[in-house]
C-alpha cells in the first residue's frame, strides 16, 4: 500500500486566524446583524501615501505636552481611521497576491504595505505613548479605554534596526512562499529519468511504487531535499532575525515571549511540554496503526465531489440546523461574496480567514483539493468567519485575543458538520467522517511535533540546516513517526516560516473540538450547546484554560485527560474503517 504523506497536506491548510471581535451574549440574542455589508468586488485599494499621516503624528506629539484633551482625542481618531485603512489595504494586497501568485504588481504592493504598516504602527503607538505620559493622560485613558492606554504606555518605540529586521522578515517569508509555490518545477533524476512532484503523485508514481518502492522513496526524498536546499537557508536566516528581535523586545527567550505576547495564551511552554509528553503516550500506537489506514487514500473516491458553489450551498443548508446564528453569518457571507474558493494552480496553496477592518467584515480564502476534504476545510474557515462576524474586538489595533480559542471556533464546527455527512456523501460518508476525525487527531499530534521542534530550534538558534533536519527527525520519532536520520517535512509547514510557535493552537483546540464531538455523539444538541458556549464567550475577555473550565470541558493539564479525550474518537475511527472496508468489499 502506498502511504500518503498527510503532514504535507495538513501543513498546507494554513490558518491566519482573524483578529476577531469581542462577543457578548446580547449581540447574539437580538438576532440582528452587527456588520455592514460591502461586496468584495466593491472594495477598493490604493497605494497608500503616508505623508499626511506622519504630519498628524507630529501634531499629536506636539499636543501631548499640552492640556487640550479635545484636540488630542480628535487627532487620535483621525490617525486611528487612517491606520485601519492602511491595515485593510495591506490585507487586500495580500489576498490578491494569494489569488494569483504570478502577479508581480500585487506582490510588490504586499511587500510595500507590510513594511508601511510596521512603520505607521510604530509612529502611532509612540505618539500615543507620549500622550499617556502628559497632562491629558487621564482624559485620554477615559477616551481610549484602560487596556489600550496600558498598551500605549508600555510601548517601546521601534529602533531603526528593529524596523529593518521586520522588513527582512517579511521579504524572507515572501521568498519562502515563492519557492514553495514553485516547488513543482523541481526535479530529481532517477535511472536517467527526470521526475517532478506531479510525476510522483500521479499514475506514473503509482506504477513506480508497485514495481520499485525503493526507487519511489529515493525520488520522494530527492525532491524534498531539493526544496530543502532552497527554503532551508531562508528558515535559518529567519531564526537569526527572530532571535535578535527577541533580544530587542526583552524576551527571556523567543518561545515564552511569543506564547505570552503574540498569541494571548494563559499557559506557557512548560505546560505545552506536558501536553507533548501526554500525546506521545498514545501517538506511537496511532502512528503504527490508523495512520496507515487505506481510507486516507480513498478521499478522491468519495462522491459527490462538490464544486465551490455546491460547497457553499451545503454549508448553508446545515448551518441553521446547528444554530440560527450560523445561518445568519452564512447569509451575510454569500450575499456579499466574502468567500473565495479556488483550485487555480497559480493561487497560493493555503486557507485562512481575515478581517477587512475598513469594511467591517471577515473574508475567507481557501485553496481547494477537489475531494471530500474541501468541505471540511471550508467548515473550518466558516467557524472563524462566524466568530469574526459576531465578535467585536475591544480595539482592532491594540487588542490581542486567544488564538487557542479562535481555533476551537473552527475545529469545533468541523466536528459538528460531520453529523450531516450521511446526507451529503451517502455511501462515502464513513470515509469522509474518518478523514475529518483523523485530521483532528493528527492536528493534536502534529501540533505537538511542530511546537516541540520549534522550541528546540529557538533554544539553539545557531543550528545548521543539517542539524535542524535531524532535530525534526528526532522529535518526529518520539511521536512514532517513521523517518530517517533527517526529515524535511517541517519545510511544508508555513507556520515555521510565518507564524512560529502558533501550531500548538491546533493541538489544544482539537482537544476541545473532540470533546464537542463526543458530547454530540450522545446528544447532538448538547454538543452544539457546548460549541456555542465557547463561541459566545469570545476570545478576548478570558484565556483558553479559563474558558474551557467555565464551559465544563477538561483541561490538557489534568492527569489522563488527553488520552481520555482522544480514545473515543480513535475508537470511532476504527469502527468507520471497518465499515468502509466492508462496504468496499461488498
Amino acid at each position: 500500500m502506498r502511504k500518503r504523506d498527510r503532514r504535507k497536506r495538513l501543513a498546507a491548510l494554513v490558518l491566519a486566524a482573524a483578529m476577531t471581535l469581542t462577543l457578548t451574549p446580547a449581540a447574539l440574542a437580538d438576532g440582528t446583524s452587527p456588520r455592514q455589508g460591502v461586496a468584495w468586488e466593491d472594495m477598493t485599494y490604493e497605494h497608500y501615501d503616508p505623508e499626511a499621516f506622519y504630519e498628524k503624528v507630529d501634531q499629536l506629539k506636539e499636543l501631548a505636552g499640552g492640556e487640550d484633551a479635545g484636540a488630542i482625542t480628535a487627532l487620535y481618531d483621525e490617525l486611528y481611521d487612517e491606520l485601519v485603512l492602511a491595515y485593510t489595504y495591506d490585507t487586500i494586497a495580500s489576498l490578491h497576491t494569494d489569488m494569483d501568485i504570478t502577479d508581480e504588481y500585487w506582490q510588490g504592493e504586499m511587500l510595500y504595505s507590510d513594511s508601511l504598516v510596521n512603520e505607521m504602527d510604530d509612529a502611532f503607538f509612540t505618539a500615543c505613548g507620549q500622550v499617556t505620559a502628559g497632562p491629558c493622560a487621564e482624559a485620554f485613558e477615559a477616551y481610549v479605554g484602560a487596556d489600550a492606554a496600558e498598551v500605549f504606555k508600555e510601548y517601546i518605540p521601534a529602533t531603526e534596526r528593529e524596523l529593518d529586521l521586520l522588513d527582512q522578515e517579511s521579504e524572507l517569508i515572501n521568498q519562502y512562499y515563492e519557492e514553495l509555490n514553485g516547488s513543482g518545477e523541481l526535479t530529481y533524476t532517477y535511472k536517467g529519468t527526470e521526475w517532478t512532484q506531479e510525476d510522483l503523485s500521479g499514475r506514473k508514481g503509482d506504477i513506480l511504487y508497485e514495481r520499485d518502492p525503493d526507487g519511489y522513496w529515493e525520488i520522494y526524498d530527492g525532491l524534498d531535499k531539493a526544496l530543502n536546499d532552497r527554503v532551508g537557508p531562508i528558515f535559518t536566516e529567519l531564526v537569526q532575525i527572530r532571535t535578535e528581535l527577541a533580544g530587542i523586545w526583552e524576551y527571556d527567550d523567543y518561545a515564552s515571549g511569543m506564547y505570552a505576547d503574540a498569541f494571548g495564551r494563559d499557559f506557557g511552554p512548560e505546560d505545552a511540554q506536558m501536553l507533548c509528553d501526554a500525546v506521545k503516550a498514545f501517538s506511537v500506537d496511532y502512528m503504527d496503526g490508523l495512520y496507515y489506514s487505506d481510507l486516507w487514500s480513498w478521499s478522491g473516491d468519495v462522491t459527490p465531489v462538490l464544486t465551490a458553489e455546491e460547497q457553499l450551498a451545503a454549508l448553508g443548508r446545515y448551518a441553521g440546523r446547528i444554530d440560527p446564528k450560523l445561518e445568519e453569518a452564512w447569509r451575510f457571507m454569500t450575499k456579499y461574496d466574502l468567500c473565495y474558493l479556488t483550485d487555480d494552480p497559480d493561487s497560493t496553496d493555503t486557507g485562512y480567514t481575515v478581517n477587512l477592518e475598513e469594511y467591517d467584515c471577515p473574508f475567507i480564502y481557501n485553496r481547494m483539493y477537489n475531494d471530500c476534504q474541501d468541505l471540511d476545510d471550508l467548515s473550518h474557515e466558516f467557524g472563524h468567519f462566524t466568530d469574526d462576524y459576531f465578535n467585536k474586538a475591544p480595539d482592532p489595533i491594540a487588542s490581542i485575543g486567544s488564538y487557542d480559542l479562535f481555533e476551537i471556533h473552527s475545529t469545533g464546527l468541523e466536528a459538528l458538520y460531520t453529523f450531516f455527512y450521511d446526507e451529503i456523501y451517502d455511501e462515502g460518508a464513513d470515509i469522509a467522517k474518518f478523514l475529518v476525525l483523523g485530521n483532528l487527531v493528527e492536528s493534536i499530534i502534529n501540533g505537538c511535533i511542530e511546537d516541540e521542534f520549534q522550541r528546540r530550534v529557538y533554544a539553539q538558534p545557531d543550528m545548521t540546516l543539517d542539524e535542524i533536519n535531524r532535530t525534526y527527525a528526532d522529535v518526529s520519532r518520539e511521536y512514532g513517526v517513521s523517518v530517517g536520520e533527517e526529515d524535511y517535512s517541517w519545510q511544508y509547514v508555513p507556520h515555521n516560516f510565518e507564524s512560529p510557535l502558533y501550531y500548538i493552537s491546533y493541538a489544544v483546540s482539537a482537544l476541545a473540538a473532540l470533546q464537542i464531538w463526543d458530547a454530540a455523539q450522545a446528544d447532538f444538541d448538547e454538543g452544539v450547546a457546548m460549541y456555542m458556549d465557547v463561541l459566545e464567550r469570545g476570545a478576548y475577555d478570558d484565556g483558553y484554560m479559563t474558558v474551557l473550565e467555565a464551559c465544563g470541558m477538561r483541561l490538557f493539564t489534568e492527569p489522563g485527560a488527553v488520552e481520555d479525550i482522544c480514545q473515543p474518537v480513535i475508537g470511532e475511527m476504527e469502527k468507520l474503517e471497518r465499515a468502509a472496508s466492508r462496504a468496499a468489499a461488498a
